[in-house]
């Protein structure tokens, strides 16, 4: 068992926000009148919004974190998640995207690298590639 803190774990807007600035400039090239660029702008906005409430309830500030051989747990004071690791877990360059399958649902959590150490970092790194890959954890 492995027990850390999860601190400042903030989301990064930038890819996202970019993303949907990028859409609705690509979309408004190929359309022809003024009311259906402001229209896709608008619909562009709206989903941008949705989509970051989604990624802010997935993206918790802070809490803490066990990690045991087959199990993770992660408690805040909003948020209680447990179960195992999937192999739809994502590892990306600054955060690890955590695809937990519980008693009876299956969640999403980010975990951000300037969130924790760099030695929980790396644990939970390893824990999620083991579940990736389908390894065996061994001591």
């Amino acid at each position: 068992m492995y027990r850390f803190t999860v601190v400042n774990n903030k989301a990064e807007q930038r890819p996202v926000v970019l993303f949907f600035c990028l859409l609705s400039v690509v979309l408004g090239l190929y359309l022809s009148s003024f009311f259906s660029i402001v229209v896709c702008i608008t619909v562009n906005a709206i989903a941008l919004c949705w989509v970051w409430q989604k990624i802010v309830a997935i993206h918790p500030e802070s809490g803490v974190i066990i990690l045991e051989p087959k199990q993770i747990r992660f408690e805040n004071e909003s948020l209680k998640v447990q179960g195992q690791i999937t192999p739809k877990t994502k590892i990306l360059n600054t955060s690890v995207w955590l695809h937990i399958k519980g008693f009876n649902k299956h969640q999403w959590l980010i975990i951000s690298a300037n969130g924790v150490n760099k030695q929980s970092y790396a644990r939970l790194k390893r824990a999620a590639l083991i579940a990736i890959n389908g390894e065996v954890e061994s001591k």
